[in-house]
């Protein structure tokens, strides 16, 4: 699980969209790993955001605002992070 700096990790997150297939999910945690955003690609081709941590949240998304949603639920859940733990893996 390689750690990202939280300046770079909403473009690295934009890479990993563009490559992911339905059912995989990417993962972002904090350093603690007591935080954590997953962003899951259904079959519609949509996103579910699913934030735990400060607020426990699940949301449904398009693509084109998949980036905006990820930059406001990184705000709330890292605002003093500055690395960040990123994984991909098949979805649970």
């Amino acid at each position: 699980m390689p750690m990202v700096s939280a300046r770079k990790v909403v473009k690295t997150v934009e890479g990993f969209l563009k490559r992911l297939r339905p059912g995989y999910e990417i993962e972002l945690l904090s350093y603690k790993k007591d935080r954590s955003v997953t962003i899951k690609k259904l079959e519609t081709g949509r996103f579910l955001l699913i934030e735990r941590g400060f607020e426990n949240s699940e949301r449904e998304v398009g693509g084109e605002e998949v980036i905006h949603e990820l930059k406001k639920a990184i705000s709330v859940e890292f605002p003093r992070s500055h690395w960040i733990r990123i994984s991909t893996r098949r979805s649970k």
